[in-house]
């Protein structure tokens, strides 16, 4: 196999909206080099087996020695892939991580969310990664605190996009995305949903619910039985939104980077610490045990400045 410059590495082209924006700024970011991406499909590489029928498929025992063999360096390209909330994540990208190190190759992580402390063990790997940015100053205080130092707060990859302007016309959507997380179930979505459509009602809008991730999103509209599109078709839609009531990070991002203003539904600390990073204060944390009232739900506009954030050092990579 010919050699190339960087082996991109993420979780990309499995139905979220969101990690293939992620993808698109590695991609945007690296012009000039020459690359290749690994990730669980429809890939140049694909990651190893993470379930039962993925052991039958002989490629994913092989393609991430081939991939991690012919390249120069491995950039873990953004997003939450080492949540210590999600132990199989550490199953997939892990032994990736592990074995770029191994191989002595220059790995790089850019624009990650670390949901505690690492370990001794993760620790001592970390601190062989080139450098690491984070993209919210939790993670930041969580790798800090562990003695990592080839560190930096910077961007989340997907706010290093450029987006077409959009002249607004006639906004008469609310735009909602929902998901199910740890304390945050069907049962509470569903009460969620209730006031929202009160407000929407009171604000005299449609509801449009919007699929960030195309199956698990798609799973939580069904069970509501709403309609909905998905993230991939919302440019159709773009400038009749008024305002956003989501819960996914980068529905929210990507909503803001519009200049469409809203409201965050906060599922993680990552989601509450980053959008605090940028000054937006509009976020309603679904982590606390108090109940939502529909006093609660009050939309007005923001200025957001993305640019009181350092973009990520890709001239090092």
């Amino acid at each position: 196999m010919s050699k190339f410059d960087v082996l991109i590495v993420g979780n990309y082209n499995v139905g979220n909206f969101g990690d293939d924006l992620l993808l698109r700024s590695c991609l945007e970011n690296l012009k000039g080099k020459s690359f290749k991406v690994l990730s669980p499909t429809n890939s140049d590489f694909l990651t190893f087996p993470a379930g039962l029928r993925s052991l039958f498929n002989p490629r994913r025992f092989i393609d991430p020695f081939r991939a991690i063999s012919s390249c120069s360096k491995v950039l873990f390209g953004g997003g939450g892939l080492f949540n210590s909330d999600k132990y199989y994540s550490f199953l997939i990208w892990m032994p990736i991580l592990l074995l770029a190190l191994l191989f002595r190759k220059k790995v790089y992580l850019f624009g990650h969310s670390f949901s505690s402390k690492p370990g001794s063990l993760f620790a001592f790997a970390l601190k062989q990664v080139e450098f690491i940015t984070v993209r919210d100053s939790v993670s930041y205080d969580f790798l800090y605190s562990a003695g990592i130092r080839n560190l930096k707060l910077a961007k989340d990859l997907a706010l290093e996009l450029e987006f077409p302007k959009i002249k607004f016309s006639n906004p008469k959507y609310l735009l909602i995305n929902y998901r199910t997380y740890k304390n945050v179930d069907l049962k509470k979505i569903k009460s969620i949903d209730n006031l929202i459509t009160l407000k929407a009602d009171q604000l005299g809008l449609k509801k449009l619910y919007c699929a960030f991730d195309a199956n698990l999103d798609a799973q939580v509209f069904n069970e509501l039985n709403q309609e909905f599109i998905l993230a991939s078709d919302l440019e159709d839609y773009l400038l009749n939104i008024k305002w956003f009531a989501c819960m996914r990070l980068h529905a929210c991002l990507y909503m803001l980077k519009h200049d469409i203003p809203g409201i965050a539904l906060s599922y993680a600390s990552k989601v509450k610490s980053l959008l605090n990073s940028y000054s937006f204060k509009n976020v309603l944390d679904l982590q606390l045990d108090s109940d939502i009232h529909l006093d609660d739900l009050v939309f007005y506009d923001e200025d957001i400045d993305f640019s009181e954030i350092s973009p990520n050092p890709w001239e090092i990579i």
